[in-house]
Parts: C-alpha cells; sequence; structure tokens
C-alpha cells in the first residue's frame, strides 16, 4: 500500500517540537493517514489532548498514551526517536498533506479491489457493483475538500432566527450587536459595528493616517470589552503604545519625544500607563511575517482568550512567498487578500486589513479615492465585506478645514456607503467622530 513512514515520523516529530504546529494540520489529518499503527496511536493521542486544550510534548503524550492503555515497549524510547534529525516544522502542513493524499490513494486501491472482485463474480448484479462502488468513491471524495459541511436552507434559517433573538436581547439592553468602532456614524452606517468573519479593508495614500485610525479601532474595541490583536509590520509595539498613550494623556508630543514633559503632563502619562495594563490589546510586531503565520498566531491567542478581532498594518508588508514561483505580485496580493478572508470566516472575527492606494489618487482633481485604486489587485475588493478610504483634504490643500476628514464607505455587502466625517487632533493621535466628544471620560 502507498506510504511513507519518514513523513510520517517527521510530521510527529515537529508536534512533538512545536507545540503550535497541530494548528496547521488539525482541520484535515486524521488519525488513520498514518500507515504505521504506533504512529498512528501517537497523532489519535496528540488530537485527544488537542481537543481538550492540553500541550503537547514528549512527556504528555507519553503520560496518555499509557492512561489510554496503549501496551507498547520502550514507549519514551520509540517517542523521542520520533524527534531525530527534526530541524524544522515550516514544512509540516506540506508533509501532512503527502500523508492525506497517500491516505486517499489506499482507500481508493481497497474500493477499486473490491469492485474488481464483485465484477468477476456472476452471481452479483453489476449495476448493485457499479452503485456501492460509486457511494465508496464519494465518501472518499469528501476527503478531498478541508471545509465545513454543507447546511441546508432550513439550518440556516434556524441559525438566522437564533442570532436574531440574541441581537433583539442586546438591543433590549441598549447594547451594540457588533464591536464598536468609536464613530457614532460608522457604527450606525455598519449597522452596529465590525461583525464576526467580515473582512474590512481600510485604505488611503501614505500620510493619511491608516494607523492611526487603526489604533482608534483597537483602542474601542477593547474598551467595549473585545480583546483586539494588532499585527504591526511596520510599526514597533512601543510606538503603537505610544500612540495609544498621547490619544489619552494631555501631553505635548514634542516635549515627550524630547523628554521634557511638565510635572503634571508627566502625572497625566503615568496615570494612562497604568491604565493600559488592563486594556485588552495584544501587539505582534514582528516583521515579514506570512499570512498563515498570521493565522496560526491569531488561533492561538483566541484558544486562550484573547483574540476577538484582527489588525493587519498593512497588506503590501506581508510575505507573499508563494510555492509556486510563476505568481506575480498580482496574484500574490489576491492569495494574500482571499487567506484573509478566510481566516475571518474560520475564526469567526472581524478582520482589519490596512492596504496602500496607488498613485492614481493624486492625479484627481479632488484627490478622492474609488475602489479601482486599490493597489496591485482588483480581488481586495471581491474578497472585502466593507472597503473604508480615508481622505484629509488639508493634506493636499491649505484652504481645507484643519482637523477635519472623511471616512468613504466605498463598499459594504449589507449595507449602504457614504461619506462619513471625523475629527483629530494635528500629530493623528485623537480621533472622534463627527458628533462625538474626543474629551469623553475613558476608563484610563
Amino acid at each position: 500500500m502507498p506510504q511513507d513512514s519518514e513523513l510520517e515520523k517527521a510530521v510527529l516529530g515537529g508536534l512533538l517540537l512545536e507545540n503550535s504546529a497541530i494548528n496547521e494540520i488539525a482541520h484535515f489529518l486524521k488519525p488513520e493517514a498514518f500507515y504505521a499503527d504506533f504512529n498512528r496511536d501517537v497523532y489519535s493521542t496528540i488530537m485527544q489532548m488537542y481537543s481538550e486544550g492540553d500541550k503537547i510534548d514528549m512527556l504528555t503524550v507519553c503520560e496518555r498514551f499509557r492512561k489510554a492503555g496503549y501496551k507498547y515497549d520502550n514507549l519514551i524510547y520509540l517517542i523521542s526517536k520520533l524527534t531525530d534529525n527534526i530541524g524544522s516544522v515550516s514544512h509540516i502542513e506540506r508533509h501532512a498533506l503527502i500523508l492525506h493524499q497517500l491516505m486517499i490513494a489506499r482507500k481508493m486501491i481497497v474500493i477499486c479491489n473490491i469492485a474488481e472482485s464483485k465484477s468477476f463474480d456472476i452471481s452479483i448484479d453489476i449495476s448493485d457493483t457499479v452503485e456501492e462502488t460509486l457511494k465508496e468513491i464519494e465518501n472518499v471524495t469528501s476527503c478531498l475538500s478541508f471545509g465545513k459541511e454543507t447546511v441546508s436552507i432550513g439550518d440556516a434559517a434556524k441559525e438566522s432566527v437564533k442570532r436574531y433573538e440574541k441581537r433583539k436581547i442586546l438591543s433590549s439592553k441598549g447594547e451594540r450587536t457588533g464591536i464598536d468602532t468609536g464613530i457614532t456614524k460608522l457604527n450606525i452606517n455598519t449597522n452596529g459595528g465590525w461583525k464576526p468573519g467580515q473582512l474590512i479593508i481600510l485604505a488611503a495614500r501614505p500620510a493619511m493616517g491608516k494607523s492611526a485610525l487603526m489604533v482608534h479601532f483597537a483602542k474601542m474595541a477593547a474598551l467595549s470589552g473585545t480583546h483586539a490583536m494588532i499585527f504591526s509590520l511596520e510599526m514597533e509595539a512601543q510606538s503603537l503604545a505610544n500612540r495609544i498613550i498621547m490619544s489619552r494623556a494631555e501631553i505635548n508630543q514634542y516635549d515627550f519625544s524630547t523628554g521634557r514633559l511638565s510635572y503634571y503632563e508627566e502625572q497625566s502619562y503615568y496615570r494612562v500607563v497604568d491604565g493600559l495594563k488592563v486594556v485588552p490589546i495584544t501587539i505582534d510586531d514582528t516583521p515579514n511575517i506570512s499570512i498563515q503565520q498570521i493565522n496560526i498566531r491569531a488561533l492561538n491567542e483566541q484558544r486562550k482568550g484573547r483574540c476577538g478581532i484582527i489588525f493587519i498594518d498593512y497588506l503590501q508588508l506581508i510575505d507573499m512567498r508563494h510555492a509556486n514561483k510563476t505568481y506575480n505580485r498580482e496574484q500574490e496580493v489576491s492569495q494574500t487578500s482571499r487567506a484573509a478572508k478566510i481566516m475571518a470566516k474560520e475564526l469567526g472575527v472581524p478582520v482589519v486589513l490596512l492596504s496602500q492606494l496607488s498613485r492614481n489618487v493624486e492625479g484627481r482633481a479632488d484627490k478622492l479615492p474609488l475602489l479601482s485604486d486599490l493597489r496591485e489587485s482588483g480581488a481586495i475588493e471581491q474578497d472585502a465585506d466593507i472597503v473604508l478610504f480615508i481622505h484629509r483634504p488639508e493634506y493636499y490643500s491649505d484652504d481645507a478645514i484643519k482637523g477635519e476628514g472623511s471616512i468613504i464607505l466605498a463598499k459594504q455587502r449589507d449595507g449602504a456607503t457614504g461619506s462619513i466625517k471625523f475629527m483629530y487632533n494635528h500629530s493623528l493621535t485623537r480621533i472622534s467622530g463627527e458628533y462625538d466628544d474626543p474629551s469623553k471620560p475613558l476608563p484610563f
């Protein structure tokens, strides 16, 4: 039968060495993909531990193995041998896919052998043999898809009622049905804020304030009780923290940067810093990270209850090197954009993905961005549930009103589009909606 014992050992060894590696393969690799009995039993144990949220390493797997009643001599030695010659787990998904394909090949061989045997038996009606074989092949075909099972319209309708009843309860309590954006009119136009599974694109030309608005969204989401996770590929965690601090503390940015804060400014600064200790925001400032790595890290944080909304700053800085070397830049961006949407659906959280706009905006008299300006790929527009543009007239004209900009809601799958005014200070550290009070007290 088709098999690869070395690949089986490599996958198991990788899982024992890197606890988070299971997140890459658990959704498709089944114990039956392992041909050797011992390897299959080890993987079954690991999967059981994963489903229960237990830590996976050699000692814990050995202990669980014994409790499960498996009888193997020299157990610790056998399991420790699995980690021999494992230098990296970077290819574990590819190795697991090969094992999955080998499993399907074995299933097909068994089906075809049975069909051949029955076909030689003239006492069996050939139409029955064909029908049974087709059913078995259909079952194997389901192994080729790693996604969710199909849902009847009736079940979908029941889920609709369940979600409506939940929104009704929230509404009766005066609570928001989505995650707070921190801008009242944007909450209204998006029917209550950000929703689970949405991919929100926040795009603008450089220096328009993408990162500043992202920080504002993350801060307000956290203050409304949703744990925000920021993947900052451009700025360090320290810089993001400074932005949040200065959005609340009444301090001069220049004096803060040069270490010349007054006594009262320092008191305000320390008070805000102290309050930030309990604000649920997690920052990952790893540069040159791939969308797959972002997915894995977000999943790990979600399992700990620390990922209710994801912010990625920004799309064009994501590592898009693809296994298919023939892909051009547009295809790479399309793949990454699609992966971000899939991540939002699978994790069940909103994903706010920042993106650059092309230079075409600069060539227009009004400088207003359009969906066609989304840089390097039209797939971004297709994948997004919501597309937001930032427009600050004062950047282009000295006659424009200072501190006033627009958030252009250019696309929304489940709602209307339009323009929303927002206000900001000179350093873009404090942002508010047109009718919101920027001095409104917050918990820190």
